[in-house]
C-alpha cells in the first residue's frame, strides 16, 4: 500500500475534527479556534486585483491560523488526486483538467490543441463561488473515491467554505475544484469524443478542438445573424447546467486555423508559444524597470503599480512556454530565415528573463544581499545571526526577522544565470557583473555581499581582488569593494590554517554523531551508511540546535557583513545641497 492511498485511508478512517487535527499534524484546539472562536470578520481579508479583459477580481487571503490548515488540507488532497488519476489514466494526453496540478500547466493544456482547424473557448460563470458548502460536503461524504463519515466531511467543507462558497484565495480552493469538477470533465470529454473534438480544462477555462471541416452545432455556434459571434451549443449548456455550473456567454470565442489561436493565454497554430503583444508588454514593463526602478500596468487606460514578484511570474511563465532557447546567437550563415527568426526571438526572451534576475535578485534589491557558495552556507549565517541578534541589529530585528536577503540557488538560477554554487560561480559573477548590470540606469540601493571560503577553491576569486583593488586577500582586510554594489567577504581564517564556513564552527560541533553517522564534509559518501553529508549537518544539527550552539567563530564574519552595509550607505546618499550664502543687508 503506497504512502498516499495509507493517507486517504486515514480520512476514510477518521471519525472527528479531533482525527483530522492528527491526519494534518495539528493541535485540534488550533482547528477549533480557526473554526469557531475566531470571529468570521477576520477569518478572511478581502482585496480587489485588475482583470486582465478589464474589471477587478475579488480574493478574500485567509488569516494565518486558518491558512495553514488550509495549506495542509491542499497538500494531502493533491497527493490523493495524483494517486486517483495515475490510477484512471496511463498517458499524460488522456488527463483532463490541467490547473493547479504538479508537472501540468497552461502548456500541457495548449499542448492537447496545437494545429486543430477550429480552437473554441469557453468559459464558466464564477467558477469557485458556484461550488457550495453542500457540493462540498457531499462530495466528500458521498463520493465512491473519498466516502468519509459525515462529521469528518462536515469538518472539510468548514475549512475550505467561507460565506457558503470556496474563496478565491483559500489554498485548498484549486485541488477541491478540481476534485469537484471531475464529473463535469467526464462528461464534456464523453461530448467532445461523440463529435470527435478534443476537451481539456484549466480552472474556468473550457477549451474543445478539432479539425473536422464544420465545428459540431451541439457544442458550439454562430450567433443569430452574426459571422464572428459564437455562443455555446445546446448540448453543452446542457451539459454544463447538469453538473452545477454555468457558461460566461460573453467569454465563449471561436478560433480558426489561419487566425492566431490561443488557449489559457498560449498560441497553439503550429507550437506552443506566447503571443507577440504579451511579450512586447512585459519587456516594456522590464525596461522601464531598468530604467526608473519601478513597472506599471494600463488598467482602463490608467497607470497602476505593478509588483516586481508579479513581473517576475510573467517572464517565468514565457520561459516557461519558450524554453531556454539557444545557447548561441544566431548569425549571418544560417540559411533558414524562418528558424533564424525563430531562434532569435527565443534568445531575446531568454536573455530579457536573464536580465531581469540580475536586476531583481542582485541588483536593484531593497536589502542587502548575501551571496554563499551554497544552500547550506545560507542556513549557518542564518542560525548564526539569529543566534546573536542581540550583537547585530543591523542584520535582524529581536524577533528573528532579518534584515538581509540571502540569496537563493534553484533550477532557475542555475540555467538562466548561471549561478548553481560554488566557488567557481563567484568567480564567473566578479567577472561579468559589469556586463549583467550595465543597462540598468538607476544606482543600486543596497549592496550584493559575496561570502568565499578562505580554501584553495577560492584562490582564483581572490586573485581577481588583488589584481583589482591591489590588496592582498591573506587576513589583512575582512572586506572588498570591487565595483558598484559588489563586495567580496572571505571567510575569517581560524589560525593560519584554510578556512571553509564550516570551519566556523567548534570541533565538538563537527563530530556531532546523527543517527549513528559522523559527519562528512565532503559529501563524499553517497549511499549515507557511515557518513551524513552537509545538509543534514546543516538542517538537523545547526538550525535544529542554533540556540545552544557557540557561534563565537561567526562573529568576525557577521562584523565584515555589517561593515560592508555601513560603507555601502554613504555611496547612494544623495549629495547635500550646499548651503545659500548669507544676504548682504
Amino acid at each position: 500500500m503506497t504512502v498516499v492511498s495509507l493517507k486517504l485511508e486515514q480520512y476514510r478512517d477518521a471519525e472527528d475534527l479531533s482525527d483530522i487535527a492528527h491526519i494534518l499534524d495539528l493541535k485540534p484546539a488550533h482547528i477549533s479556534y480557526a473554526l469557531y472562536k475566531l470571529p468570521t470578520h477576520q477569518k478572511y481579508r478581502e482585496f480587489t486585483v485588475p482583470k486582465k479583459s478589464g474589471g477587478v477580481r475579488t480574493i478574500k487571503a485567509p488569516h494565518n491560523t486558518l491558512k495553514v490548515i488550509q495549506k495542509r488540507l491542499a497538500q494531502d488532497l493533491l497527493l490523493i488526486e495524483q494517486q486517483l488519476e495515475q490510477a484512471r489514466v496511463k498517458e499524460r494526453d488522456c488527463i483532463l483538467a490541467h490547473g493547479f496540478k504538479k508537472k501540468l500547466s497552461i502548456m500541457t493544456n495548449g499542448e492537447n490543441h496545437r494545429g486543430r482547424r477550429y480552437v473554441c473557448n469557453v468559459d464558466l460563470q464564477d467558477f469557485f463561488p458556484s461550488i457550495n458548502f453542500g457540493r462540498v460536503f457531499g462530495y466528500f461524504s458521498k463520493n465512491n473515491d473519498f466516502a468519509l463519515k459525515p462529521k469528518v466531511a462536515t469538518v472539510l467543507a468548514q475549512i475550505a467554505c467561507h460565506e457558503n462558497q470556496l474563496p478565491q484565495g483559500s489554498p485548498c480552493s484549486p485541488v477541491i475544484s478540481n476534485l469537484i469538477g471531475r464529473i463535469l470533465d467526464i462528461r464534456l470529454n464523453e461530448l467532445a469524443r461523440r463529435y470527435h473534438c478534443r476537451y481539456t480544462r484549466y480552472a474556468d477555462d473550457i477549451t474543445f478542438s478539432t479539425s473536422e471541416k464544420h465545428f459540431p452545432i451541439a457544442i458550439g455556434m454562430r450567433e443569430l445573424g452574426s459571422i464572428n459571434l459564437w455562443a455555446a451549443g445546446p448540448k453543452l449548456l446542457d451539459a454544463i447546467a447538469r453538473t452545477g455550473f454555468e457558461i460566461n456567454p460573453k467569454k465563449t470565442r471561436m478560433q480558426y486555423h489561419y487566425s492566431r489561436q490561443e488557449v489559457t493565454g498560449v498560441v497553439v497554430n503550429q507550437k506552443v508559444n506566447i503571443s507577440a503583444d504579451y511579450y512586447a508588454t512585459v519587456s516594456a514593463m522590464c525596461d522601464h524597470l531598468f530604467k526608473k526602478g519601478e513597472c506599471h500596468i494600463d488598467v482602463g487606460g490608467t497607470k497602476q503599480p505593478f509588483s516586481i514578484r508579479k513581473l517576475r511570474g510573467r517572464l517565468a511563465y514565457i520561459y516557461q512556454v519558450r524554453g531556454k532557447g539557444p545557447k548561441h546567437r544566431q548569425t549571418a550563415d544560417d540559411k533558414d530565415d524562418q528558424v533564424k527568426g525563430s531562434q532569435q526571438r527565443l534568445w531575446s526572451s531568454f536573455k530579457l528573463f536573464e536580465r531581469f534576475l540580475n536586476y531583481a535578485d542582485l541588483y536593484g534589491v531593497d536589502r542587502p544581499v548575501i551571496l554563499c557558495e551554497g544552500v547550506t552556507d545560507n542556513i549557518y549565517i542564518k542560525s548564526a545571526i539569529q543566534a546573536l541578534a542581540a550583537k547585530y541589529p543591523t542584520l535582524t530585528n529581536a524577533v528573528g526577522d532579518l534584515k538581509v536577503k540571502l540569496f537563493k540557488y534553484t533550477k532557475t538560477s542555475a540555467s538562466v544565470q548561471q549561478l548553481g554554487g560554488g566557488s567557481g560561480e563567484l568567480l564567473k559573477l566578479v567577472n561579468t557583473y559589469s556586463s549583467r548590470t550595465r543597462k540598468f540606469k538607476i544606482a543600486p540601493k543596497n549592496p550584493l555581499i559575496l561570502v568565499a571560503d578562505s580554501d584553495d577553491g577560492s584562490k582564483p576569486l581572490f586573485k581577481v581582488i588583488e589584481n583589482r583593488t591591489g590588496k592582498k586577500v591573506d587576513g589583512s582586510h575582512a572586506w572588498y569593494h570591487l565595483e558598484s554594489n559588489l563586495y567580496v567577504v572571505p571567510i575569517p581564517k581560524v589560525g593560519a590554517a584554510d578556512t571553509p564556513i564550516e570551519g566556523l564552527f567548534e570541533q565538538i560541533l563537527l563530530d556531532t554523531t546523527y543517527e549513528g553517522k559522523k559527519f562528512d564534509r565532503t559529501n563524499s559518501e553517497k549511499d549515507g551508511t557511515k557518513f551524513y553529508g552537509k545538509k543534514t549537518f546543516a538542517t538537523k544539527v545547526v538550525a535544529a540546535n542554533k540556540g545552544s550552539i557557540n557561534f563565537g567563530r561567526f562573529e568576525p564574519l557577521l562584523t565584515a557583513i555589517t561593515e560592508v552595509i555601513e560603507d555601502y550607505k554613504p555611496k547612494i546618499a544623495p549629495s547635500p545641497v550646499p548651503a545659500l550664502a548669507p544676504a548682504l543687508v
